[in-house]
């Protein structure tokens, strides 16, 4: 009888493990950091100048502009909407104000223009509103396509 108790509670402490490192892998894959070249058009600590550049930038390209909803923020730099930030979108409570970065978690490519917030980027100097034309893989023909395109103008 001791035994049978021993057997369940190994077995179910085994399951219990399992279970754990299950999750822990598949968060593992959802919030894997993806190495990928950013283009930056402009960086500035002024928030109207970065804008009147992506504005600019996105007529003579040709390119959308996408601000995602982001509003100056003095606390964080850049900040989504309260009903964003709180989840009442549909997304998580992230408490206000809050920051996503564009290409944050797995990093698809894209190719439109917007306004970032340095600071959420790995690497970057921080305190900045940077100037977004793309996102790409590294080193790729995409990447180099788009610079070229870019640079003509």
């Amino acid at each position: 009888m001791n035994f049978n108790k021993i057997a369940s509670f190994c077995l179910l402490s085994c399951l219990m493990l399992m279970c754990c490192i299950n999750k822990a892998s598949a968060q593992d894959k959802y919030n894997t950091e993806v190495p990928k070249d950013i283009i930056i058009l402009r960086s500035t600590k002024d928030y109207k100048s970065a804008l009147a550049t992506a504005k600019q930038a996105a007529t003579r390209l040709h390119k959308k502009l996408d601000l995602r909803g982001l509003t100056p923020d003095k606390k964080i730099g850049l900040t989504m909407s309260k009903a964003d930030c709180f989840g009442s979108g549909g997304g998580d409570d992230l408490g206000y104000p809050c920051y996503q970065a564009r290409g944050d978690g797995n990093a698809f490519n894209d190719n439109y223009i917007s306004v970032e917030y340095s600071d959420a980027y790995k690497g970057f100097a921080k305190g900045y509103y940077i100037v977004v034309a793309a996102i790409t893989d590294v080193k790729s023909t995409d990447m180099k396509a788009q610079l070229a395109g870019i640079n003509k103008l």
